[in-house]
């Protein structure tokens, strides 16, 4: 779905087109997540300062945002009340490095192994170790936590 989005398909025509910041494929990308949250009643806020994306390949960008926009997403589906779930995404620059703080809520408490989330369910889990082998390509630093109610996932690369 996401490369079919970024190559300009029905699906990407059809769906709201927001500009988060000057690079258009990940405008693209973040539209069409917000829209699928949005659709799940999924409130989001997305903030980007970051202007310099350049040393990075925009497809390793698009899929570490997207993997992480997938998982937030179906934490937020799977809560009691969904009207309270939410996403906040803020990409900023500091010292010369990319950074990315995602926050979502959770009603099911998430299982981590060696500081990582893990899923035992089948066809689960690939998209966590996608981002960190895209976040460890450029040499960045990562980490996940969970307390009261609330998955953050950072990143600075």
């Amino acid at each position: 779905e996401i490369l079919r989005c970024l190559v300009g398909s029905e699906m990407c025509k059809e769906t709201g087109f927001t500009r988060y910041s000057a690079n258009e494929p990940l405008n693209l990308i973040l539209s069409f997540y917000a829209d699928k949250a949005s659709a799940g009643n999924i409130q989001t806020d997305i903030r980007i300062t970051a202007t310099d994306f350049t040393r990075f390949q925009i497809m390793d960008l698009c899929s570490l945002l997207g993997n992480a926009f997938e998982n937030a997403i179906h934490a937020c589906e799977q809560m009691e009340h969904p009207d309270n779930a939410y996403i906040k995404l803020k990409i900023y620059e500091k010292s010369n490095r990319l950074c990315i703080n995602m926050v979502n809520t959770y009603s099911m408490e998430p299982v981590f192994e060696n500081k990582i989330p893990v899923s035992h369910k089948s066809n689960h889990g690939i998209g966590v170790i996608s981002m960190i082998s895209i976040i460890e390509k450029y040499g960045g630093v990562y980490g996940f936590s969970a307390s009261n109610g609330e998955f953050h996932f950072q990143v600075s690369m």
